[in-house]
């Protein structure tokens, strides 16, 4: 296996199962993992917890953590430091890797971090699966067919804008769902699609949970990590 190569491996939605043989070959050959952490203060990660059992005990695992306002100066800041000592790592000869939940190339904090680097190491990126295939698989909700489209829309986006995609596009995933619950499930039920609309929370992680009946859904019901398919061609 060369040497000196950074990889950004999508190491899928919630259980070390989901993890494609590829990534965990990569996995076991890193001398360095970056693992992003949820706040400044906890060295745990989500994506660790889920391989943590596929890399090896010689491996040193580094935690970064990401503000979560992607528009400060301090997120900036922590993109570029982080990608300074990948970029050293690699070129000291090192396998170096980053995980991140999902697939690397779909929401994902790996983006900013390859924006940075593309142009000065050697980067392979391995992908992963994401939630709303997942969800999609797992509760056998085709995602789309024939001609039309899939539409991949982050819920944080302008409601207005939401309201435009919800009405006139037949297959949709809702990512993000839960920082605009409130307003998206409004969207949807006005346009009377809680019949071909599926919410899943956690999907494949401990405290799964399935609402294939979103009428009387909350916010308080549901976690942060939350996708709601719609396919108005398809009713549950």
């Amino acid at each position: 296996m060369e040497k000196g190569m950074f990889y950004g491996i999508g190491v899928g939605v919630g259980s070390m199962e989901a993890v494609t043989k590829k990534a965990a070959d990569i996995l076991n050959i890193l001398d360095v993992l970056y693992v992003p952490a949820a706040k400044k203060d906890e060295s745990a990660s989500i994506a660790h917890e889920i391989i943590k059992g596929l890399i090896n005990s010689d491996t040193v695992v580094k935690s970064r953590h990401f503000p979560m306002n992607y528009n400060s100066e301090n997120l900036q800041k922590s993109w570029q430091t982080t990608a300074d000592e990948i970029e050293q790592d690699v070129i000291e000869g090192k396998n170096v890797g980053f995980v991140t939940i999902g697939d690397p190339m779909v929401y994902s904090t790996y983006i900013y971090l390859l924006r940075i680097l593309k142009q000065k190491i050697n980067i392979t990126t391995i992908p992963g699966i994401t939630s709303f295939l997942d969800i999609a698989s797992k509760n056998n909700f085709p995602l789309v067919e024939g001609d039309d489209p899939l539409i991949v829309l982050p819920a944080t986006m302008d409601t207005e804008k939401l309201k435009c995609y919800i009405k006139n596009e037949s297959s949709i995933v809702l990512m993000k769902v839960y920082r605009n619950f409130d307003a998206v499930i409004d969207l949807i039920l006005n346009e009377k699609l809680e019949h071909c609309s599926l919410a899943v929370s956690n999907s494949s992680k401990e405290g799964e949970r399935v609402y294939k009946s979103i009428i009387d859904l909350k916010k308080e019901d549901v976690s942060y990590f939350t996708t709601i398919l719609i396919n108005k061609k398809w009713e549950i």
